[in-house]
């Protein structure tokens, strides 16, 4: 009887170690999923599933259409490993290339654990890119699942197979915003069976992503299906994120670099779906006049009135559907996007100061407005009074006419409906995106996407391959600890630790906080330059009609 006892214990320890290294099962509405195990920057373990359908592969007959639900499966789906990121002509990535697949609307999901005594509130990541580029598998949880939440990361669709709209019924536009919607609906559906409550979930994100969180907040689509949001430099009001007329143009102009039919509309999208995803994909390269610009060809785009609209009207008529918590703000150098390119080209200033009345109109984005000249000669007036363009005023500009004073109206329009909490971020860590951007080792300040360096324990541009300084991690505790008391009660600062951070409640000089080495409570977040830039006739005539 002992041999058979010892016989018995070594083949249920064999099989619980077989349990462990397959990963833990979790069963969802469409079938089975078998996860991995893995550690938190400070040594928690989590669970992670990868490359879990959310929506039917968009391809053939589904390619410009709204997102299907998944099919189901009846074997237990491996979600162990990394799926594709969606097909993208990758605009923001040095060395610009084509990659990716069409089949790629999958998301993953980390958790602490499948069974808590009371679900984890759900934070939603809507990855950033200029609906260009970009995908899910750039954001690893390894600091945020040191908190008690679960996170999604998803990938949608991009570039003219996520955006192209030819302005009617045959591709109305937003698939890619759609996609996030269908996301959305998953987890309203599945993400108790990870652990988490769907009766708690934020939607955050960067760049585009933020200015699509914004959209959601907006759309009649997404009402119901998230409770707070979070915007990191993006809102649906940012001149490269709200709707501009010309979609059809473009899309004519996609068909025909592709041999496809201009018109009518039914044949020119029936001909692309039968072409080549990467082909398709490669024609974003012909929209760029100067640089990378005009910023963002294929973007939202104005439906109309209809069933499976996402955008019926203009963001600007649009009112939120809901009164959620909302987190927004910016970085203290937006502009280094363009200005760190401005280090290794100074052809570049050349180029702004010998065309700038070209240059200012196409890459601010208020080209074909009723005072373009106007505007740009106020922009010279206020920015090179001394006729001198410089890096560190390009800076600035492009700052303040892509980020910053559109969030500031953004946060103005929506205080008195909900709580804001408004930030700028000021740490200057060891990693950054002016390297990246092209300023090599001249220090240009707190750059665009430097907020993800404390969020995510990768990056999508490139990772920390000598690890963090310990100062820079103390932001990171920071700054997770921040966004997710925010995704659990609302408020980012619920106990008054390390400061009571207020929502906004001034009309003149906005309450913000700065996050630097320290946290510090401030007002009039530049203000001088948003006043200038309120004072601008910018936002006359500035619908766009389906």
């Amino acid at each position: 009887m002992p041999r058979l006892l010892l016989l018995l214990l070594l083949v249920a320890a064999s099989v619980l170690c077989d349990v462990a290294a397959s990963g833990a099962v979790v069963r969802t509405r469409q079938g089975a999923l078998r996860g991995t195990s893995r550690a938190a920057s400070e040594g928690r373990r989590f669970l992670a599933f990868y490359r879990i359908p959310y929506a039917r592969p968009p391809v053939g007959p589904l390619r410009f259409r709204s997102p299907q639900p998944p099919d189901a499966w009846p074997h237990i789906r491996d979600a162990t490993t990394l799926g594709p990121v969606c097909t993208q002509y990758a605009t923001f990535v040095p060395g610009r290339s084509l990659m990716g697949a069409e089949d790629c609307l999958y998301l993953n999901v980390f958790t602490p654990e499948l069974r808590p005594e009371e679900p984890f509130p759900v934070m939603f990541w809507i990855h950033g890119g200029g609906w260009i580029d970009g995908g899910s598998n750039s954001y690893e949880p390894d600091f945020l699942l040191n908190h008690d939440i679960v996170l999604v990361t998803i990938n949608y669709r991009l570039g003219p197979l996520g955006f192209l709209s030819t302005e009617d019924a045959a591709a109305p536009g937003n698939f890619g915003l759609k996609d996030q919607t269908a996301a959305l609906r998953w987890v309203r559906e599945n993400i108790a069976a990870f652990g988490g409550d769907p009766a708690s979930v934020t939607i955050f994100g960067e760049s585009a992503g933020g200015a699509s969180v914004h959209y959601h907040m907006l759309s009649p689509l997404s009402r119901g299906l998230f409770h707070r949001a979070i915007s990191q430099s993006g809102v649906s009001l940012n001149a490269w994120a709200v709707p501009r007329p010309g979609g059809l143009q473009k899309a004519q102009k996609v068909a025909a670099l592709v041999g496809c039919p201009t018109e009518p509309s039914a044949a020119l999208v029936d001909c692309l779906r039968t072409v080549d995803d990467y082909k398709i994909a490669n024609t974003t390269s012909h929209f760029s006049e100067w640089l990378f610009f005009p910023f963002i060809p294929f973007r939202p785009a104005v439906e109309g009135e209809t069933e499976d609209s996402f955008m019926p009207k203009h963001p600007l008529d649009l009112k939120p559907h809901t009164a959620v918590p909302w987190l927004t703000g910016v970085t203290h150098d937006e502009g280094i996007l363009l200005a760190a390119a401005c280090v290794a080209n100074k052809q570049i200033l050349e180029d702004l100061k010998q065309d700038g009345d070209r240059l200012f109109p196409m890459t601010l984005s208020y080209d074909g407005a009723p005072q373009a000249d106007l505007v740009t000669k106020k922009i010279k007036d206020f920015y090179f009074s001394n006729g001198e363009i410089t890096i560190d005023k390009v800076k600035e500009l492009y700052s303040d006419g892509l980020f910053v004073w559109n969030t500031d109206e953004a946060v103005r329009k929506y205080k008195d409906i909900a709580p804001v909490y408004y930030y700028r971020l000021s740490y200057k860590g060891k990693y950054g995106m002016s390297k990246i951007s092209g300023a090599g080792d001249v220090d240009l300040g707190v750059a665009h996407a430097d907020d993800l360096f404390y969020l995510f324990s990768n990056n999508p541009y490139y990772p920390p391959a000598d690890g963090m300084p310990e100062k820079d991690y103390e932001i990171v505790k920071t700054m997770t600890k921040l966004w997710t008391d925010f995704a659990k009660t609302g408020n980012p600062t619920p106990n008054n630790d390390p400061l009571h951070w207020p929502r906004v409640s001034s009309d003149g000089e906005l309450e913000f906080v700065e996050i630097g080495e320290q946290l510090q409570l401030k007002k009039g977040l530049f203000q001088e330059r948003m006043d200038f830039w309120v004072s601008l006739p910018l936002r006359q005539n500035k619908r766009s009609s389906p």
